[in-house]
């Protein structure tokens, strides 16, 4: 299967509220280390919590690439990445902040936090 493009990524439903959920606690981990630069080295339990969502957030998105699309791991990660930069680089902020960012905080319940792999 050959390597999707970021247009195509974007235009995934699944990944695209995927990654805005990411997108969403990255703008909550920066609000908060621009408030209270102390915690970049010593984070409190709440962004901790932040952090933890945005890291299952991505894996929920990564394995989905991996599985849809049939790319490795790696690959699965890059894609991700770079459709997570088009997305912060085109959708207006106050967009993104309209979704309050507790609910990126819980996962959907048939959702584990770390995916299975795809069978080789």
């Amino acid at each position: 299967m050959p390597i999707p493009r970021i247009r195509q990524l974007r235009r995934d439903k699944t990944l695209f509220v995927l990654a805005m959920n990411a997108i969403r606690l990255h703008l909550e981990e920066d609000d908060r280390l621009a408030r209270q630069p102390e915690l970049q080295g010593a984070p409190d339990a709440g962004l901790l919590q932040v952090q933890q969502g945005i890291d299952q957030w991505a894996g929920l998105a990564t394995s989905y690439v991996m599985r849809k699309f049939r790319c490795p791991p790696a690959q699965s990660m890059q894609l991700l990445g770079e459709l997570l930069a088009e997305m912060k680089a085109t959708i207006p902020v106050g967009e993104l902040r309209q979704v309050p960012y507790q609910q990126m905080l819980v996962l959907p319940p048939a959702a584990p936090a770390s995916p299975p792999l795809p069978a080789a």
